[in-house]
């Protein structure tokens, strides 16, 4: 995108910063696989009682917590038995105090890099904080999913619902004065899918709602993602000799985990070591991608049994390999898994269902005179985020309007640790 065309929208942004954004990556692929240098993270011992509502003191940050949640009495796969509970964490304060939900993004934990700052920041600043998995992490998957098949965004947040609902009662409603939320990338998503859920149910009436680098229509975000691999290398083979060159001694954990963190000391050194070509930069991307999306369809085809992966009737034992599964589940796009799995699960459940309703449920515009009329909710994301298109760039100009704050450089997710996010963040909040 040209340098006047990104002034022009910077400028056009309804809610931007008035001071000059001096966040360092211009180039969005460096910015999403960089996220933000320590040394311009917002800093937490900036943060007082009196910033916000003079609530309570500060609290020990020892007091974040791990929790599990036993939500469904049902058999769990031998392979994925240490998912049998939700597991999420929660930061209290020691009097009462209002609540933040976080919601983690695509394939990631509640405890992501993202999730852990957050929850430092807000739980400084005064708030309990619950933060959340995705509903496409296995854990969730497993323990909190009602279908065991993730990726329709009003079921998913359903399921995200009840959990949140049942996490609540485990802290005591009377220790809670309101109730807020935030997410980002497909948890952004999803919390304006909640806020929505919740004018109907009304067990929270949030407060204030803040979506950080959302997709508009998973789909065509998804596509994106699978795009920045598969159209820049030719085959698999590929793919993995320039993963491994990379990331060399490393290379094992990339294949290995359920979540790739981008932004840690890694990734900075290797930065500094050498020049990473663009290109390279969109593969890792492209392969972030694919390996969270690979663990979220192979929990899945355990649980159900639906032979997509494992083939039908075939128990996985502990001691089994798991390579070949894998192999093969890596090898699934976004879309292979919406048209091939996802699809058909939805037109078994409801004959109604067609690809273009379900696509269309789990966009932004299936609730977009909700989001236009909510004066509570709000956006936060960056001209350059390469999750999104133009079309939805100008839907999110026209829905939120003077509630967007339009960045403009950050990738996708790169700036949520930049000082100057971080505090808008908290302004928005505290208003």
């Amino acid at each position: 995108m040209h340098r006047a065309l990104l002034l022009c929208l910077f400028v056009l942004a309804a809610f931007a910063p008035a001071s000059a954004y001096e966040y360092p990556f211009k180039n969005p692929y460096e910015a999403t696989v960089l996220g933000t240098l320590p040394r311009d993270e917002f800093p937490l011992d900036s943060i007082r009682p009196s910033s916000l509502r003079d609530l309570n003191p500060l609290s020990d940050l020892g007091a974040v917590r791990e929790r599990e949640l036993l939500l469904h009495e049902r058999p769990v796969p031998e392979i994925l038995w240490y998912d049998d509970t939700l597991q999420y964490s929660v930061a209290l304060q020691r009097d009462v105090a209002p609540l933040l939900f976080i919601i983690a993004g695509t394939g990631s934990s509640y405890d992501s890099a993202n999730c852990r700052f957050l929850q430092a920041v807000f739980h400084r600043a005064g708030y309990h904080v619950v933060s959340l998995s995705s509903p496409t992490y296995p854990n969730f998957v497993v323990s909190a999913s009602t279908t065991q098949v993730p990726g329709f965004i009003p079921r998913d947040v359903a399921d995200l619902y009840q959990s949140m609902d049942a996490i609540v009662n485990e802290i005591g409603r009377d220790r809670i004065s309101s109730y807020n939320l935030t997410g980002y990338s497909l948890g952004g998503t999803q919390s304006a899918f909640l806020a929505e859920l919740d004018t109907r149910e009304k067990r929270f009436g949030f407060d204030k709602v803040m979506l950080l680098n959302p997709a508009v229509s998973l789909l065509t975000s998804a596509t994106i993602l699978d795009h920045l691999l598969s159209d820049n290398v030719a085959d698999r083979t590929e793919a993995a000799r320039v993963v491994a060159d990379l990331v060399s001694d490393l290379s094992a954990a990339y294949r290995g985990s359920d979540e790739v963190n981008f932004g840690d000391e890694f990734l900075f050194a290797l930065h500094g070591s050498r020049s990473i070509s663009e290109k390279e930069l969109k593969i890792l991307i492209g392969v972030a991608f694919r390996v969270s999306l690979a663990s979220m369809v192979f929990t899945s085809d355990v649980c159900t049994g639906a032979g997509y992966i494992s083939p039908r009737g075939h128990v996985i034992e502990k001691n089994e390999s798991l390579s070949p599964y894998l192999d093969a589940a890596v090898g699934v796009s976004f879309e292979d898994y919406v048209d091939e799995y996802l699809l058909p699960f939805l037109a078994f459940t409801d004959p109604a269902m067609t690809r273009e309703r379900a696509v269309a449920a789990s966009s932004l515009e299936s609730i977009a005179p909700f989001l236009r009329e909510s004066t509570s909710i709000a956006v936060m994301t960056n001209v350059d985020d390469p999750i999104l298109t133009p079309d939805n760039l100008g839907f999110l100009k026209r829905t939120f309007n003077g509630r967007l704050t339009l960045y403009p450089a950050g990738g996708h997710c790169g700036n949520i640790r930049y000082r100057d996010n971080v505090a808008a963040m908290l302004d928005f909040f505290r208003k």
